[in-house]
């Protein structure tokens, strides 16, 4: 190789070589700022994800499932509730529950949830209650979409219930003497069993007429269709959901839960039927039939909306929603009536002075203020639930302080307020009077009444998804304990526990708690 030639690729490569070295300092420059830009955007991205909530209850180290984790809940959600806002003071955090990772807010945030479009009512049952599944229909169509369940019960059973007081006394004169008896010596009652049976009668009096609120057969499935079903439910929580839709078809609660809901359209389909020929009939030869009840309402707004629904599971709804839920209530008020036994004469002699001037009547009713206390302070004590305003997230949902709560959870407020000294003076003991001194407060003449819902007594819920059949329950039990406390004595048994109880974040009126009862000559006849 001669000299011009190796001198002529020494200056090739040293200036390739320097082009080649700049190149590459380029391309590390470029690359490192890819880099850079590629780590800001997964870090924003992380940053403007919602950041998961406390978990008060999860899985511990070595643990593979949440079993002890909702067994702990099952068990003892009072408690892990108190530790969540122990953990996290005022603000959302996790629990793991029996269905799954619930979000607990506190109550301050119960004016934002109530009407929050992202926040659906209707799904949380769906997830809550599988109430996609069959037998589970009377479920659904108490959250079905169409909303003529809610608009039945918030504007004809409200507007109407001027009407169905009458028959509603009528039917607790004639229960009572089958359920608590005529006999004038002290006997012994499960109060919870014996309460079933008579709101049943009354309630169904006014759902459906006389004729079926003594059916035997119609009286058995809804006293044990929300039984059997709730078992159901609790069987399935046990279950992975992609497994749900195939076990249910072994289960036997599940099998239970069907053939009552065929059973009930057996009985309510063919009584719809026949009433739509004989108005049918009627109309065709200028007459005009009409029936005052549930049945009635519910098939005339389904028509008027143009929508489907199923007649015999919105009577099971309704069982659900009215029948067992009051029947707790009515329990629990006679349980706390009877631990402070210094409250019946006053409420007899309210009964006798109202009732005694005015009969039945709306106004009469809103005049049994310290009743309405007495049953207001009972629920404030033990609402049915320790957490209320079940919603799942549709959306992320951010809230006023920035808090966000995650896409597809079921979120809600807890109902600690109930129990607040902040709010509430010895907030743990019972005051029948409370309620009743409230109202002559200045401004608080409403807030006091029963069937107003708020973040510091959320016994009926709170907001758009409130409980729209609390004044319907509030003047059917108002009714029904007229009729008791005129009528009969009633006092504990000595032995027997009144204590609630609690499962999960529900609380039941005890079902195996006695009262004695005896019958007694009421001052006026009612």
């Amino acid at each position: 190789m001669t000299n011009h030639s190796s001198s002529y690729y020494y200056e090739f490569y040293k200036d390739h070589s320097h082009t080649f070295r700049r190149s590459m300092s380029e391309n590390t420059l470029i690359s490192s700022c890819l880099a850079l830009a590629t780590c800001a955007i997964l870090l924003s991205i992380q940053w403007l994800k919602p950041q998961p909530l406390i978990m008060v209850n999860g899985r511990k180290f070595g643990e593979l499932s949440n079993v002890r984790a909702k067994r702990d809940f099952t068990f003892g959600a009072r408690q892990l509730l108190e530790k969540g806002f122990k953990m996290s003071p005022d603000k959302p955090f996790r629990i793991m529950g029996d269905v799954g990772e619930l979000h607990i807010l506190p109550p301050k945030y119960a004016y934002e949830v109530r009407n929050n479009e992202k926040l659906s009512f209707t799904m949380a049952a769906f997830k809550w209650f599988y109430a996609h599944l069959p037998g589970f229909e009377g479920f659904r169509e108490g959250t079905n979409e169409s909303h003529i369940m809610k608009l039945v019960a918030r504007h004809q059973l409200t507007h109407q219930l001027t009407l169905v007081t009458g028959a509603v006394s009528e039917e607790c004169a004639l229960v009572l003497k089958d359920v608590y008896t005529d006999s004038p010596e002290w006997h012994d009652i499960t109060a919870k069993d014996a309460n079933m049976k008579f709101m049943a009668r009354i309630t169904f009096r006014v759902f459906l007429g006389k004729e079926m609120c003594r059916n035997p057969q119609w009286l058995r499935i809804t006293s044990t269709y929300a039984v059997i079903a709730f078992r159901a439910v609790e069987e399935l929580r046990l279950w992975p959901s992609w497994l749900r839709p195939v076990v249910q078809w072994f289960m036997p609660h599940c099998t239970q839960s069907r053939a009552l809901v065929q059973e009930a359209r057996d009985l309510i389909n063919p009584l719809l039927e026949r009433r739509r020929e004989e108005k049918a009939e009627a109309e065709r030869t200028g007459e005009k039939v009409t029936y005052n009840d549930a049945v009635e309402w519910l098939d005339d707004l389904a028509r008027e909306k143009g929508v489907g629904y199923d007649p015999a599971c919105a009577q099971l709804s309704l069982s659900v929603a009215a029948l067992h839920s009051t029947t707790d209530f009515f329990t629990q008020v006679m349980f706390d009536i009877a631990q402070n036994p210094e409250l019946i004469e006053p409420l007899r002699e309210e009964i006798i002075s109202v009732l005694g001037k005015q009969g039945w009547s709306k106004n009469s009713l809103y005049n049994l203020k310290l009743m309405d206390s007495v049953l207001k302070e009972s629920q404030r004590l033990k609402p049915i639930a320790i957490a209320s305003m079940r919603r799942f997230t549709t959306h992320n949902v951010e809230l006023s302080d920035g808090v966000i709560l995650p896409k597809n959870k079921l979120t809600l407020v807890s109902a600690h307020q109930h129990w607040d000294p902040e709010y509430y003076k010895d907030p743990l003991k019972f005051d029948g009077y409370r309620f009743f001194n409230m109202r002559r407060e200045p401004g608080k003449e409403s807030k006091a009444q029963l069937v107003s819902a708020t973040p510091d007594h959320m016994g009926f819920g709170y907001g758009l998804h409130a409980c729209p059949g609390r004044f319907f329950a509030s003047e059917e039990i108002k009714i029904a304990l007229s009729h008791i406390l005129l009528k009969y004595d009633f006092k504990p048994v000595e032995g027997s526990s009144m204590e609630p109880r609690k499962y999960g974040l529900n609380m039941n009126a005890n079902p195996t708690a006695k009262l004695s009862v005896r019958r007694r000559k009421e001052e006026i006849a009612i």
